[in-house]
Protein backbone atom coordinates (compact mmCIF):
# COMPACT_ATOMS: atom_id res chain seq x y z
CA UNK A 1 0.00 0.00 0.00
CA UNK A 2 0.88 3.56 -0.51
CA UNK A 3 2.14 5.65 2.61
CA UNK A 4 3.24 8.89 2.97
CA UNK A 5 6.10 8.00 5.51
CA UNK A 6 8.79 10.09 7.89
CA UNK A 7 12.35 8.92 7.00
CA UNK A 8 14.79 10.84 7.97
CA UNK A 9 15.48 13.50 10.95
CA UNK A 10 15.05 16.42 8.24
CA UNK A 11 12.50 17.97 6.61
CA UNK A 12 9.94 16.26 4.35
CA UNK A 13 8.65 13.04 3.88
CA UNK A 14 7.91 10.34 1.34
CA UNK A 15 5.68 8.43 -0.33
CA UNK A 16 6.81 4.54 -0.46
CA UNK A 17 4.95 1.25 -0.97
CA UNK A 18 4.56 -0.58 2.14
CA UNK A 19 2.55 -4.34 3.20
CA UNK A 20 -0.88 -3.99 4.43
CA UNK A 21 -0.69 -4.07 8.61
CA UNK A 22 -2.61 -7.49 10.03
CA UNK A 23 -5.00 -6.52 12.94
CA UNK A 24 -3.38 -8.18 15.56
CA UNK A 25 -5.68 -9.70 18.36
CA UNK A 26 -6.86 -6.50 19.83
CA UNK A 27 -6.90 -4.53 16.45
CA UNK A 28 -8.77 -3.00 13.45
CA UNK A 29 -7.61 -2.66 9.94
CA UNK A 30 -9.09 0.49 8.67
CA UNK A 31 -9.40 1.09 5.08
CA UNK A 32 -8.68 5.26 5.21
CA UNK A 33 -11.16 7.11 3.38
CA UNK A 34 -10.59 10.48 4.34
CA UNK A 35 -7.51 11.90 6.28
CA UNK A 36 -6.57 15.62 7.88
CA UNK A 37 -3.51 17.38 8.16
CA UNK A 38 -2.80 19.32 10.96
CA UNK A 39 -0.89 21.90 12.81
CA UNK A 40 1.74 19.24 14.66
CA UNK A 41 1.60 17.08 10.48
CA UNK A 42 3.35 20.56 9.33
CA UNK A 43 5.77 20.13 12.59
CA UNK A 44 6.58 16.91 11.52
CA UNK A 45 6.52 17.66 8.08
CA UNK A 46 9.05 21.08 8.72
CA UNK A 47 11.05 18.99 11.15
CA UNK A 48 10.97 21.58 13.98
CA UNK A 49 13.18 21.56 16.69
CA UNK A 50 10.13 20.69 19.32
CA UNK A 51 9.47 17.30 16.90
CA UNK A 52 12.85 16.87 16.95
CA UNK A 53 13.54 17.02 20.29
CA UNK A 54 10.46 14.02 20.81
CA UNK A 55 13.66 11.81 19.51
CA UNK A 56 11.01 9.54 17.35
CA UNK A 57 11.87 6.37 16.50
CA UNK A 58 12.22 6.52 12.41
CA UNK A 59 10.61 5.93 9.99
CA UNK A 60 6.79 6.08 10.51
CA UNK A 61 3.82 6.62 8.77
CA UNK A 62 2.41 10.64 9.07
CA UNK A 63 -0.80 11.57 10.38
CA UNK A 64 -4.03 11.35 12.71
CA UNK A 65 -6.93 13.03 11.26
CA UNK A 66 -9.16 10.96 9.62
CA UNK A 67 -12.37 8.23 9.15
CA UNK A 68 -12.62 5.09 7.22
CA UNK A 69 -13.97 1.35 7.48
CA UNK A 70 -13.07 -1.36 9.34
CA UNK A 71 -12.21 -4.18 7.12
CA UNK A 72 -10.37 -7.13 9.41
CA UNK A 73 -11.18 -7.56 12.60
CA UNK A 74 -8.53 -9.04 15.60
CA UNK A 75 -9.90 -12.47 17.37
CA UNK A 76 -9.95 -10.77 20.10
CA UNK A 77 -11.87 -7.77 19.31
CA UNK A 78 -15.92 -7.47 20.23
CA UNK A 79 -17.87 -4.51 19.47
CA UNK A 80 -17.35 -3.80 15.58
CA UNK A 81 -17.84 -5.92 12.42
CA UNK A 82 -16.20 -5.13 9.35
CA UNK A 83 -18.22 -2.47 7.10
CA UNK A 84 -18.09 -0.24 10.71
CA UNK A 85 -17.52 3.25 9.35
CA UNK A 86 -14.84 4.80 12.29
CA UNK A 87 -12.69 7.75 13.49
CA UNK A 88 -9.60 7.40 15.38
CA UNK A 89 -8.41 8.44 18.96
CA UNK A 90 -4.90 9.47 17.86
CA UNK A 91 -4.00 8.38 22.04
CA UNK A 92 -3.62 4.70 22.41
CA UNK A 93 -3.59 4.04 25.89
CA UNK A 94 -2.33 1.51 28.38
CA UNK A 95 -5.71 0.66 30.45
CA UNK A 96 -3.59 0.01 33.47
CA UNK A 97 -2.13 2.78 34.94
CA UNK A 98 -3.21 5.36 37.43
CA UNK A 99 -4.36 7.93 34.67
CA UNK A 100 -6.23 5.21 33.11
CA UNK A 101 -7.95 3.67 35.62
CA UNK A 102 -9.09 7.09 37.06
CA UNK A 103 -10.56 8.62 33.88
CA UNK A 104 -8.40 10.05 32.52
CA UNK A 105 -6.86 7.36 29.66
CA UNK A 106 -5.85 10.59 27.11
CA UNK A 107 -2.97 10.87 29.98
CA UNK A 108 -1.81 7.53 30.20
CA UNK A 109 1.81 7.59 31.18
CA UNK A 110 2.19 4.23 30.80
CA UNK A 111 4.40 4.39 27.57
CA UNK A 112 1.21 5.66 25.55
CA UNK A 113 1.16 5.59 21.72
CA UNK A 114 0.28 8.36 19.50
CA UNK A 115 -1.17 7.73 16.43
CA UNK A 116 1.08 9.36 13.28
CA UNK A 117 4.45 9.15 15.67
CA UNK A 118 5.17 6.31 17.67
CA UNK A 119 2.38 3.96 15.95
CA UNK A 120 1.79 4.55 12.02
CA UNK A 121 -0.24 6.99 11.27
CA UNK A 122 -3.46 7.49 8.73
CA UNK A 123 -1.67 9.00 5.37
CA UNK A 124 -1.51 5.87 3.82
CA UNK A 125 -4.70 3.13 2.22
CA UNK A 126 -4.72 1.55 5.28
CA UNK A 127 -4.12 2.09 9.27
CA UNK A 128 -4.07 -0.27 12.46
CA UNK A 129 -6.33 0.92 14.79
CA UNK A 130 -6.38 -0.65 18.06
CA UNK A 131 -9.88 -0.78 18.92
CA UNK A 132 -9.79 0.73 22.29
CA UNK A 133 -9.31 4.04 19.90
CA UNK A 134 -11.96 3.10 17.31
CA UNK A 135 -14.73 5.67 17.59
CA UNK A 136 -18.09 4.93 15.19
CA UNK A 137 -19.10 7.66 13.08
CA UNK A 138 -22.68 9.66 13.68
CA UNK A 139 -24.98 8.10 11.20
CA UNK A 140 -24.98 9.77 8.02
CA UNK A 141 -21.74 12.29 8.34
CA UNK A 142 -19.68 11.51 5.46
CA UNK A 143 -16.13 10.22 5.68
CA UNK A 144 -14.58 13.79 4.54
CA UNK A 145 -16.39 15.58 7.38
CA UNK A 146 -15.92 12.55 9.68
CA UNK A 147 -11.79 12.79 9.00
CA UNK A 148 -11.89 16.21 11.16
CA UNK A 149 -13.77 14.84 14.55
CA UNK A 150 -10.51 14.43 16.01
CA UNK A 151 -9.74 18.04 16.04
CA UNK A 152 -13.43 18.86 16.93
CA UNK A 153 -12.44 16.89 20.12
CA UNK A 154 -9.78 19.11 20.81
CA UNK A 155 -11.49 21.92 20.77
CA UNK A 156 -14.47 20.59 22.81
CA UNK A 157 -12.43 19.23 25.21
CA UNK A 158 -11.11 22.67 26.08
CA UNK A 159 -14.37 23.89 26.46
CA UNK A 160 -15.34 21.15 28.60
CA UNK A 161 -12.38 22.02 30.82
CA UNK A 162 -13.59 25.69 31.01
CA UNK A 163 -17.63 24.99 31.80
CA UNK A 164 -18.43 27.58 29.34
CA UNK A 165 -22.59 27.45 29.40
CA UNK A 166 -23.53 30.77 29.86
CA UNK A 167 -19.94 32.35 30.09
CA UNK A 168 -17.99 34.93 28.07
CA UNK A 169 -15.90 32.98 26.14
CA UNK A 170 -12.55 34.41 24.31
CA UNK A 171 -11.01 32.22 21.43
CA UNK A 172 -7.09 32.65 20.73
CA UNK A 173 -6.03 32.15 17.26
CA UNK A 174 -9.20 31.62 14.64
CA UNK A 175 -7.41 28.61 13.04
CA UNK A 176 -9.02 25.24 11.88
CA UNK A 177 -9.52 24.49 16.20
CA UNK A 178 -9.85 27.83 16.88
CA UNK A 179 -12.87 28.34 14.47
CA UNK A 180 -14.26 24.87 15.58
CA UNK A 181 -14.06 26.16 19.25
CA UNK A 182 -15.85 29.58 18.28
CA UNK A 183 -18.97 26.97 16.99
CA UNK A 184 -18.68 24.66 19.80
CA UNK A 185 -18.87 27.59 22.31
CA UNK A 186 -22.34 28.70 21.11
CA UNK A 187 -23.39 25.18 20.74
CA UNK A 188 -22.66 24.41 24.52
CA UNK A 189 -24.43 27.45 25.36
CA UNK A 190 -21.41 30.44 25.85
CA UNK A 191 -23.38 33.82 26.40
CA UNK A 192 -20.94 35.14 23.65
CA UNK A 193 -17.74 34.75 22.02
CA UNK A 194 -15.30 36.36 21.25
CA UNK A 195 -12.89 35.39 18.04
CA UNK A 196 -9.10 37.02 18.53
CA UNK A 197 -6.83 37.13 15.48
CA UNK A 198 -4.57 38.62 12.80
CA UNK A 199 -6.21 36.85 9.82
CA UNK A 200 -8.69 38.99 8.20
CA UNK A 201 -10.47 35.78 6.56
CA UNK A 202 -10.23 34.02 9.46
CA UNK A 203 -11.86 36.12 11.90
CA UNK A 204 -14.47 37.03 9.59
CA UNK A 205 -15.40 33.19 8.93
CA UNK A 206 -15.55 33.00 12.79
CA UNK A 207 -18.50 35.30 12.49
CA UNK A 208 -20.20 32.89 10.19
CA UNK A 209 -20.11 30.19 12.42
CA UNK A 210 -20.99 31.37 15.95
CA UNK A 211 -18.50 34.14 17.17
CA UNK A 212 -20.56 37.51 18.07
CA UNK A 213 -17.40 39.74 18.09
CA UNK A 214 -14.42 38.94 16.00
CA UNK A 215 -11.08 41.13 16.99
CA UNK A 216 -7.69 41.72 14.97
CA UNK A 217 -5.34 42.31 17.38
CA UNK A 218 -2.94 43.32 15.01
CA UNK A 219 -5.36 46.78 14.82
CA UNK A 220 -6.19 46.94 18.66
CA UNK A 221 -5.36 46.20 22.10
CA UNK A 222 -7.50 42.80 22.62
CA UNK A 223 -7.94 42.89 26.10
CA UNK A 224 -8.98 46.30 26.55
CA UNK A 225 -11.41 46.25 23.10
CA UNK A 226 -12.49 43.10 25.25
CA UNK A 227 -13.08 45.33 28.27
CA UNK A 228 -14.94 47.76 26.43
CA UNK A 229 -17.19 45.63 24.69
CA UNK A 230 -18.21 43.53 27.91
CA UNK A 231 -18.21 43.71 31.44
CA UNK A 232 -16.51 40.43 31.71
CA UNK A 233 -14.51 37.75 30.40
CA UNK A 234 -14.70 34.39 32.23
CA UNK A 235 -13.23 32.15 29.73
CA UNK A 236 -9.81 32.06 27.18
CA UNK A 237 -9.25 29.34 24.95
CA UNK A 238 -5.94 29.98 23.57
CA UNK A 239 -4.88 28.28 19.64
CA UNK A 240 -1.72 30.14 19.24
CA UNK A 241 1.01 29.15 21.62
CA UNK A 242 2.17 32.84 21.32
CA UNK A 243 3.75 34.00 24.61
CA UNK A 244 2.90 37.62 23.98
CA UNK A 245 -0.49 36.58 23.17
CA UNK A 246 -1.19 34.75 26.63
CA UNK A 247 0.55 36.81 28.52
CA UNK A 248 -2.20 39.35 26.86
CA UNK A 249 -4.79 37.05 27.46
CA UNK A 250 -4.13 37.05 31.39
CA UNK A 251 -5.18 40.94 31.47
CA UNK A 252 -8.21 40.32 29.49
CA UNK A 253 -9.65 37.74 32.37
CA UNK A 254 -11.99 38.57 35.22
CA UNK A 255 -11.04 37.92 38.34
CA UNK A 256 -11.28 33.61 38.75
CA UNK A 257 -11.61 33.55 34.67
CA UNK A 258 -9.85 30.26 33.53
CA UNK A 259 -7.07 29.73 30.58
CA UNK A 260 -7.31 26.54 28.75
CA UNK A 261 -3.97 26.57 26.73
CA UNK A 262 -4.58 23.94 23.20
CA UNK A 263 -1.49 25.86 21.32
CA UNK A 264 1.74 24.35 20.70
CA UNK A 265 4.09 26.60 22.91
CA UNK A 266 7.86 26.41 21.22
CA UNK A 267 9.72 27.47 23.85
CA UNK A 268 9.61 28.46 27.42
CA UNK A 269 6.21 30.41 28.73
CA UNK A 270 6.92 33.51 31.16
CA UNK A 271 4.36 35.67 33.14
CA UNK A 272 5.87 38.59 34.22
CA UNK A 273 4.04 39.58 37.68
CA UNK A 274 2.36 36.34 38.23
CA UNK A 275 1.64 36.71 41.99
CA UNK A 276 -0.38 39.91 41.14
CA UNK A 277 -2.18 38.61 37.98
CA UNK A 278 -2.61 35.04 38.51
CA UNK A 279 -2.14 33.61 41.99
CA UNK A 280 -3.99 36.76 44.02
CA UNK A 281 -6.62 36.92 41.55
CA UNK A 282 -7.20 33.16 41.24
CA UNK A 283 -6.95 32.44 37.61
CA UNK A 284 -6.90 29.21 36.95
CA UNK A 285 -4.54 28.44 34.27
CA UNK A 286 -4.57 24.57 32.41
CA UNK A 287 -3.16 22.38 29.77
CA UNK A 288 -4.94 20.19 27.16
CA UNK A 289 -3.86 17.04 25.29
CA UNK A 290 -6.18 15.77 22.79
CA UNK A 291 -9.67 14.80 24.06
CA UNK A 292 -11.19 13.02 27.13
CA UNK A 293 -11.64 9.44 26.24
CA UNK A 294 -14.65 8.67 25.73
CA UNK A 295 -16.77 11.83 27.35
CA UNK A 296 -15.66 14.41 24.57
CA UNK A 297 -16.32 11.69 22.08
CA UNK A 298 -20.14 11.12 23.07
CA UNK A 299 -20.71 14.73 23.50
CA UNK A 300 -19.15 15.79 20.14
CA UNK A 301 -21.64 13.03 18.82
CA UNK A 302 -24.73 14.35 19.71
CA UNK A 303 -24.04 18.27 18.47
CA UNK A 304 -22.97 16.65 15.55
CA UNK A 305 -26.46 14.31 15.68
CA UNK A 306 -28.35 17.37 16.85
CA UNK A 307 -27.18 19.72 13.92
CA UNK A 308 -25.70 21.84 16.66
CA UNK A 309 -22.40 22.16 14.92
CA UNK A 310 -21.47 21.03 11.11
CA UNK A 311 -18.05 19.59 10.38
CA UNK A 312 -18.16 20.38 6.61
CA UNK A 313 -17.12 23.93 7.52
CA UNK A 314 -13.73 22.50 8.48
CA UNK A 315 -13.30 21.45 5.07
CA UNK A 316 -10.69 23.29 3.27
CA UNK A 317 -8.96 22.23 -0.29
CA UNK A 318 -8.68 18.51 -0.96
CA UNK A 319 -6.13 16.68 -2.80
CA UNK A 320 -5.35 12.74 -3.81
CA UNK A 321 -3.13 11.12 -1.22
CA UNK A 322 -0.20 11.44 -3.67
CA UNK A 323 -0.48 15.04 -3.74
CA UNK A 324 0.30 15.30 -0.12
CA UNK A 325 3.43 17.86 -0.56
CA UNK A 326 0.60 20.44 -2.26
CA UNK A 327 -1.50 20.14 1.24
CA UNK A 328 1.43 20.57 3.22
CA UNK A 329 2.26 23.60 1.17
CA UNK A 330 -1.29 25.45 1.20
CA UNK A 331 -1.66 24.53 4.90
CA UNK A 332 -1.46 27.83 6.01
CA UNK A 333 -3.54 29.70 3.40
CA UNK A 334 -7.13 28.19 3.54
CA UNK A 335 -9.65 28.14 6.49
CA UNK A 336 -10.28 24.86 7.33
CA UNK A 337 -8.26 21.33 7.17
CA UNK A 338 -6.29 19.96 4.07
CA UNK A 339 -8.17 16.72 3.30
CA UNK A 340 -6.40 14.05 1.79
CA UNK A 341 -8.02 11.17 -0.32
CA UNK A 342 -6.86 7.50 -1.06
CA UNK A 343 -6.91 7.13 -5.03
CA UNK A 344 -9.20 4.33 -6.09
Amino acid sequence: MKAVRKTKAAPGAEIVDIPIPSPGPQGLIVKVKASAISKSDVDVFEWTPLVQSSNYALPFTMGHEFAGEVVAIGEQVSGFAIGDRVAGETHIPCGKCRECRTGNAHICTNNMKIIGRTWDGCFAEYIRLPHVSAIRLPDGLDFISGCVCEPMGVAIHALQKAEVSGKNVAILGPGAIGLMACEAAKALGAAAVIAVGSNPSRLAYSLKIGADTAINRNEMDFAAQIRTLYSHLDVVIDCTGSNAMIDKAIDALSNAGTLVIIGTIESELTIPRYMYRVVYRELKITGLWGRHMYTTWDIMENLITTGRIKLEHYIGKQFPLSDYTCGFECFNNIIGRVVLLPEE
